[in-house]
């Protein structure tokens, strides 16, 4: 889900910043910080941590501000931040993880699993590269203002099935597969076929097939049974977050809107994003061929691309200035290379 935290704690993973210079060395970690510093003050930040390597180098860590303004609690190496729509592709990996195992066929049609209007000519594939004509949910009505200037869809709980049935219309936007177009809502559905195939919820499938066998301290999903265990706090400046003036303000409880959801409510330090992209480009999680069905950019189709990596794992091509949007990190100064799912 793309936050609505237009100025929240920036979490900065090592393969989302670019910096000039050799991971490994103190004067390394001495200009990094001080880059640190000067973003937060520069774009307004409450809080800033980022983890940077260069090939399988030891990261040099970097963090400046605070994980909650109120308590004045700093943030730190090991802090963990919502990472917002990177929650995707978390579980695009998970979903083509089962992809390898037989279980889910990438070119299946959606009504094997759910219920939806032309089902059957929307596939699997076709919800991860946002090619399925699914509306979104997350539309501009659901920032609206009520009483206390709070928007409403953010005022309380609502599980995936709830935010699925609040669609107006469920039909696609357009042909399926005919064009691509963001929604928030494949995601949804991307995480209640991996809760059908697996049987199990969604946070206990990212525990066991992410977290725990890459050793992931302070990664889980954002629900019902997390919602207590501690997270960097989400700021805004913008007024329908009843801000005024510019100043910032804690809105951290829409957090809870959406929980257990596969689209946006991942929790996540930024050396346990290094390590889960390290092993991902690394092929200790996926296939090859899964590997290269999520970096390849279908013919014609270029909205949401953030880079493809099909000639080597190892050799990133940086995305351009106008993809720069896809990994939901509130920056306009740091360019990407996410996996296109």
């Amino acid at each position: 889900m793309r936050s609505p935290h237009e100025r929240s704690t920036l979490l900065v993973p090592a393969c989302l910043l670019a910096l000039a210079c050799s991971p490994g060395r103190p004067s390394d970690q001495e200009r990094l910080q001080v880059m640190v510093e000067q973003l937060r003050e520069q774009d307004n930040l409450p809080g800033i941590s980022v983890a940077i390597a260069e090939g399988r180098s030891r990261p040099v860590l970097a963090t400046a501000g605070f994980a909650d303004l109120g308590e004045a609690v700093p943030v730190e190496p090991d802090t963990p931040f919502f990472i917002g729509s990177i929650s995707k592709n978390l579980f695009a990996t998970v979903a083509l993880m089962l992809v390898d195992e037989g279980r889910l066929d990438l070119d299946g049609p959606l009504s094997a699993w759910v219920d939806w209007p032309r089902g059957d000519e929307v596939t699997f594939r076709m919800l991860m590269n946002h090619t399925s004509g699914i509306p979104e949910y997350l539309t501009k009505d659901r920032f609206e203002s009520h009483d206390g200037g709070v928007p409403e869809f953010f005022t309380r709980p609502r599980s995936p099935s709830e935010i699925l049935a609040m669609l107006p219309s469920q039909a696609p936007e357009f042909e399926p597969g005919s064009r691509q177009k963001y929604s928030n809502t494949n995601g949804l559905l991307v995480g209640q076929v991996i809760e059908k195939a697996t049987g199990k919820p969604l946070g206990a499938v990212l525990e066991q097939r992410i977290v725990a066998p890459l050793g992931l301290k302070h990664m889980y999903l954002y629900g019902t049974t997390t919602a207590g265990r501690f997270r960097a706090h989400g700021y805004s400046a913008r007024a329908y977050w009843r801000a005024r003036g510019g100043e910032l303000v804690d809105c951290s409880y829409a957090d809870d809107a959406l929980p257990d959801s596969a689209d946006g409510s991942v929790v996540a330090s930024a050396s346990d994003l290094l390590r889960y992209h390290r092993a991902l480009r690394g092929g200790e999680l996926l296939s090859d061929a899964s590997w290269k069905a999520m970096c390849t950019v279908e013919p014609g189709l270029h909205h949401g691309s953030a880079t493809s990596w099909e000639r080597d794992r190892s050799v990133p091509t940086p995305a351009t200035p106008a993809d720069r949007w896809a990994t939901s990190v509130p920056t306009s100064t740091t360019p990407t290379t996410t996996p296109i799912w």
